[in-house]
């Protein structure tokens, strides 16, 4: 039976899906004590209404930021320097949650108990097996550097691809043929800046041998213990590349203890270039990686599609990368 026109209201919205106004209060304010076939009920008719609450001050909306790793990197401290950065201009309020898929409470009981109207996922990778579920609550979610293509689910992306890609070029046009690679695996990102050096040598007519390519492991101790690795199996390295910056700065420091110079014996290119690399001996050539920039546009999406009441759609973004050339690369040793 169609409703009646007439002032919308929680009591109005209530009857008609033959439910309490505290539930729909519940669900309109991010509280435990309503199930998810009734959340996605009572948030539908919302959108269907624009209905809004005529309090004199709203609360604030809380969004989540959340991470499924125990470290503070630098990554993470770019993403969420900028997250902050637009939260502090706006009406939401934010908090951090660091999940542990292995406590046994799902991702999406955790985001209900702590009220949260929005989702911002860093280092997305980790909550593939959550994703479905959190795309099916309703809940608006924004994933950074990794792209998804769910309902409800948006993303703030950087072509990894393109910026490796140029990063293994710079080093071609140099005059490097016998270039190494330090990977640091588990991302797609990551995937991809190691792709895009494949793709480079292999259009330039250059064959890679798997003595070049070494599974570092990840930060500045991965990226020491490794280049010894790597040149102890092919000394003819002339250029390195690697999967990000603390593997470049590992390997730096390596260099420099086996009395190598840099550039004159060996080039090396990082990516996303940290604030550190522009301060190391020498300046480190990276691939800018704009971290702070997307967390920034990942908050935006979450308050525009607040204040359009869900009818504005999360974005599906994907950011530039740019080649910073610095000190760490030159021409190869003759």
């Amino acid at each position: 039976m169609a409703r009646k026109p007439g002032k919308i209201s929680i009591s109005s919205i209530a009857r008609e899906l033959n439910l309490s106004p505290s539930t729909v209060s519940r669900v309109m304010n991010n509280r435990t004590g309503a199930g998810e076939e009734t959340r996605r009920k009572v948030l539908q008719l919302l959108k269907k209404y624009d209905f809004k609450t005529n309090y004199p001050r709203p609360r604030s909306r809380r969004i989540a930021i959340v991470s499924g790793v125990s470290e503070l990197s630098e990554y993470t401290a770019g993403v969420v320097s900028g997250i902050c950065a637009y939260i502090h201009r706006s009406d939401l309020s934010v908090c951090m949650i660091q999940y542990d898929a292995n406590n046994g409470e799902s991702l999406l009981s955790t985001l209900r108990d702590q009220q949260c109207a929005g989702v911002i996922l860093l280092i997305p990778a980790v909550f593939r097996a959550q994703l479905p579920e959190l795309s099916a609550s309703g809940l608006p979610v924004m994933l950074v550097d990794e792209s998804v293509d769910l309902p409800n689910l948006g993303y703030i992306d950087n072509d990894s691809y393109t910026g490796s890609y140029r990063a293994a070029e710079h080093l071609l046009s140099l005059g490097h043929r016998a270039i190494g690679y330090l990977s640091s695996g588990g991302t797609l990102n990551h995937a991809q800046r190691f792709q895009a050096y494949r793709d480079a040598m292999e259009r330039n007519g250059i064959s890679v041998s798997p003595a070049w390519c070494v599974g570092s492991g990840s930060g500045m101790e991965g990226g020491f213990r490794s280049l010894d690795e790597l040149l102890s199996a092919a000394p003819e390295i002339t250029a390195l590349m690697t999967t990000d910056d603390p593997i470049a700065w590992g390997a730096l420091r390596a260099a420099a203890e086996r009395g190598l110079r840099i550039p004159e014996d060996l080039s090396i290119v990082g990516f996303d270039d940290y604030a550190a690399s522009a301060y190391w001996n020498p300046p480190l050539t990276t691939v800018r990686h704009p971290m702070s920039e997307a967390g920034r546009l990942a908050a935006q999406a979450l308050d525009r599609y607040f204040s359009s009441n869900g009818k504005e759609a999360l974005p599906k973004r994907i950011l530039e990368t740019r080649l910073i050339v610095r000190e760490s690369t030159g021409a190869p040793r003759t």
